[in-house]
């Protein structure tokens, strides 16, 4: 018998499900608006419930601050910035929509507010697992290129596992890359908290924030440190990944509550980088898996060619221990 159940629970006229566990654990995935990671309630002694994640409250929020935000959300097929909006593949220009007011370039895919399907759920005494797909049908000229994503969300109570899939479902090679854009929080201001991360290479960045291909190590944060009022905008590149699959700690997040450890396949054509940043309210922390820096599309560092009827998976996930 499954101590897991499966609730819908919309937001506003935005459809929400909610993984719960008998226990009162709850995981929130906003299916109507690009399948977002948009709650995480554990129990917390007889405190009530602590939220894990930053997202979309009320309905109104979801309009509002979701275009800026894109709290929770799969990125796909670029993860961060096209700069300028365009990029050349195979000898053709591609035009895309410069989606952002404060900078002339295209951000974070296609599917980041889109309605997701809902597929499946899973249950047992250990896990439950529900699955979401959305089509990008590939009938705009700036990416005609038709694939079918799929997440795939395994839930426990205290880990969360995301299997995110992608099909090649058009007739031509198709240019790829990937992320995701959970925001974290541990109930406390993050300058407070303590950051981890592995060794790593920060991308450089020039004066319109695109990737400059320079590189340079960074230790800021290497060995654990509290984040203070440091400001981070700053994408993070797993240093010397290898060819084979790798389970690698990318991130930890502690504080008063507990500790979050943030983990992802690295090595190959997986998530071997990690941007990081700071939102101004400094209540939360976007640390989002990434397979390359971003504008992937026009540096071609990291960028993945799924042949057509081929499909991709990626992993990372997340778990939560508390004080």
């Amino acid at each position: 018998m499954s101590k897991f159940k499966l609730i819908s629970r919309p937001i506003g006229t935005i459809e929400c499900y909610v993984l719960q566990s008998d226990d009162g654990a709850e995981f929130e995935i906003l299916s109507g608006y690009g399948c977002g990671l948009n709650a995480w309630r554990v129990p917390q002694g007889n405190e009530g419930k602590l939220d894990l994640l930053f997202g979309y409250r009320e309905g109104d929020d979801i309009f509002k601050i979701g275009p800026d935000t894109n709290a929770g959300c799969r990125l796909a097929p670029f993860p961060g910035r096209v700069a300028y909006a365009k990029f050349k593949w195979e000898g053709k220009e591609y035009q895309l929509v410069n989606n952002v007011s404060w900078a002339p370039h295209a951000l974070h895919g296609f599917l980041q507010n889109k309605e997701w399907k809902f597929v499946s759920f899973e249950s047992d005494n250990e896990k439950c697992t529900v699955v979401f797909s959305c089509d990008w049908p590939g009938a705009f000229a700036g990416f005609p290129f038709p694939f079918r994503a799929t997440n795939s969300i395994t839930f426990t109570g205290k880990e969360v596992q995301v299997a995110s899939i992608v099909e090649n479902i058009g007739d031509k090679p198709m240019p790829y890359s990937e992320g995701w854009h959970p925001y974290f929080s541990l109930g406390e201001k993050i300058d407070t908290l303590t950051l981890k991360l592995p060794p790593s290479k920060l991308a450089e960045l020039d004066k319109a924030d695109i990737p400059t291909g320079q590189f340079h190590e960074d230790t800021r944060f290497v060995g654990g440190r509290q984040i203070s009022d440091e400001f981070i905008n700053d994408c993070f590149c797993i240093a010397n990944p290898s060819d084979s699959h790798n389970m690698t700690r990318a991130a930890d997040l502690e504080g008063k509550n507990g500790r979050i450890t943030i983990w992802q396949y690295t090595g190959g054509e997986n998530y071997n980088a990690l941007q990081i940043y700071t939102p101004p309210n400094r209540m939360s922390i976007a640390i989002e898996p990434m397979t390359a820096e971003p504008d992937a599309l026009n540096h071609h560092r990291g960028l993945i060619v799924i042949p057509p009827g081929k499909s991709k998976t990626f992993m990372y996930g997340m778990d939560f221990q508390s004080k």
